[in-house]
């Protein structure tokens, strides 16, 4: 639930946010592909993901901002034998990964043609990474938060002197740390932005 409300918070400060001189602030929507670690845990595409931007820019070609976003991938994996410690289970189970990564980023822009502006990018930052296994009346959880990078390229269309229209594809990737493996997914990011 607290996920939601949080959501929520950031759709409303988006929305009622007015944004500084120089500064721009983006809402995203994030389907993504699950790769590495991630995919061998839970390997659907998903549908649900979400990221917050605050950029500041400074000059026409360069800004530097913080990212925070959510993602979620889940699977249903049909009932087997499943050995967790000195358990062996029989049942369906559900999969799901959280992956939240806080990031400061930074942005290059590449003159475009009119109103399209074209761009590279690079965060760095930390994950909250949350792997759940729902088998049967059994709920195994394993957290960690990993060093994270993703490197991004994508596009601004300048709606109009308020406004961006925004498209993305971003790769995240959380390195390993002790047993917990590493997390990556690539997305493609669709918003909207302020300015």
């Amino acid at each position: 639930m607290k996920k939601y409300i949080i959501i929520s918070f950031i759709l409303l400060a988006t929305i009622t946010l007015k944004a500084q001189e120089g500064t721009s602030i983006f809402i995203n929507y994030l389907p993504s592909i699950p790769m590495g670690g991630t995919a061998d845990f839970s390997n659907n595409i998903s549908p649900r993901g979400v990221d917050f931007e605050v950029e500041r820019f400074l000059n026409e070609e360069l800004s530097v901002g913080f990212n925070i976003a959510w993602n979620l991938f889940r699977e249903k994996i049909p009932e087997e034998t499943f050995y967790h410690n000195d358990l062996t289970i029989t049942a369906v189970q559900f999969r799901y990964t959280n992956i939240v990564p806080l990031q400061v980023n930074v942005k290059k822009y590449f003159s475009g043609e009119g109103d399209y502006i074209p761009y590279a990018g690079f965060g760095l930052g930390t994950s909250y990474n949350e792997s759940r296994n729902d088998v049967g009346v059994f709920t195994l959880t394993e957290d960690k938060w990993l060093f994270n990078l993703a490197p991004e390229i994508g596009m601004l269309y300048d709606m109009n002197y308020k406004a961006w229209l925004s498209v993305k594809l971003k790769y995240n990737y959380g390195f390993k740390s002790g047993e917990f493996p590493s997390q990556s997914f690539l997305s493609l990011g669709l918003g909207i932005g302020l300015k």
